[in-house]
């Protein structure tokens, strides 16, 4: 290959790259372990949460029109005639001029219709004393006042929170219907790279591929399911061989993807499947390019660690997004600030420029010496995008950046 014969827009190979994704399908988890997983079906309560009228507070059950204009120097008088504790199922049931003692959490009796809080209230001899009013209603948690049948609770595609365990916990719910992890194979290319506890690995012309432990943490940070294939010499045959092996949801690839004479991924995928994009206007990670194996996806990244970790937030992140039908976003948290210093680029290209946040609500981009410098990225606290229609951002510019 001689040059990339066109960049695609970023748009563009988005909408490429969606028209050739699937659903991954689902599996049934417990809901021990479904923290993080997607929800691969709307969820819809099958009861009431509470499930019976209950108390909200420490207190007594009363008649609520009984304590009106009750005050400390003029309380209202019932007869304490019970106790209703959490757990206890008998019926119990308050008459004229009596109160029911109850803690949180108890059935509320039949005919009270408030609960007193034990602060505004006193007892002495069998007797309780309600030293202010309560209204109708006060109190009292009503049955189906959480959820109620019927309702829709949770959407499918959404990342299970742990408040949403709760919550599936409180409808009893108990085998968690999810979308199955995308097994994500991870290939690296090149005759430099060796892992970091090679005896050659601080040897010179050895670079140590960290690459693969970013690509992996970003994998199951997504949601996926991330397989280590190996680090393959530059050599077509091998290459062609792992290509055609693959057998999981996604395969990325990492280097060889350029346009010099050993970058042989691009070529390879032309042949043994699709090659539908090969060459992005973006920086960094231009040599980005992606097409299909038969049905499987194929993503080819750079080899440099930056302009890999920008492929993969821009292309594999949505990617595994639809495979596991979760809406496509983005999702760092985003804070504004204004820029204290220029930032160039130029113009058809999208810049993602690492900056760090500084003073008062100020962006300044982390100076860096290209795409292989990993600790770029480390040092700053997120990145700003420079659109394709801007030649770039002068100092004092207020800037949306993208959180890590």
């Amino acid at each position: 290959m001689r040059g990339f014969e066109k960049k695609a827009d970023i748009e563009s190979a988005l909408e490429t790259l969606r028209s050739c994704v699937e659903p991954v399908g689902e599996e049934s988890v417990a809901l021990e372990v479904a923290l993080g997983r997607t929800l691969a079906r709307d969820v819809v309560s099958g009861e009431d949460v509470p499930a019976f009228d209950k108390s909200a507070v420490d207190g007594y059950a009363v008649r609520a029109a009984e304590t009106f204009g009750a005050s400390p120097t003029d309380p209202a008088s019932f007869r304490l005639t019970g106790d209703v504790l959490p757990g206890m199922s008998e019926e119990v049931e308050v008459g004229p001029g009596e109160a029911v003692r109850i803690m949180t959490g108890g059935v509320f009796p039949r005919g009270a219709d408030a609960v007193l809080m034990v602060e505004h209230a006193s007892e002495d001899d069998g007797r309780v004393q309600a030293h202010a009013p309560v209204v109708p209603g006060r109190n009292v948690a009503r049955a189906g006042e959480d959820i109620r049948r019927g309702q829709k609770v949770l959407e499918r595609g959404r990342v299970l929170k742990p408040q949403d365990i709760g919550v599936l916990a409180s409808i009893r719910m108990v085998e968690i219907p999810v979308s199955r992890r995308p097994v994500v194979g991870i290939l690296s290319t090149g005759d430099e790279l060796v892992e970091p506890g090679a005896a050659d690995a601080g040897r010179k012309g050895r670079v140590v591929n960290s690459c693969r432990y970013v690509l992996a943490g970003l994998v199951a940070q997504t949601g996926g399911s991330p397989r280590w294939l190996g680090t393959l010499p530059d050599d077509r045959e091998r290459l062609r061989a792992a290509l055609l092996g693959f057998d999981g949801d996604v395969l990325l690839t990492t280097g060889a993807t350029s346009t010099g004479k050993e970058d042989h991924l691009p070529g390879l995928l032309a042949e043994v499947g699709e090659l539908l994009v090969h060459g992005v206007n973006m920086r960094p990670g231009s040599p980005t390019g992606f097409g299909r194996i038969g049905t499987t996806p194929a993503v080819l990244l750079p080899g440099n660690p930056v302009a890999a970790v920008v492929g993969f937030d821009v292309f594999v992140r949505p990617l595994l997004q639809l495979q596991l039908g979760q809406r496509e976003e983005r999702p760092n948290p985003r804070v504004r600030g204004r820029l204290r210093r220029k930032i160039a680029s130029a113009l058809n290209r999208i810049d993602f420029v690492r900056v760090r946040m500084v003073g008062e609500a100020e962006v300044e981009p982390v100076r860096t010496g290209g795409s292989g410098v990993l600790t770029s990225v480390t040092a700053a606290d997120g990145f700003v995008i420079v659109e394709r229609d801007d030649e770039g951002l002068e100092a004092g510019t207020e800037v949306e950046v993208f959180l890590y």
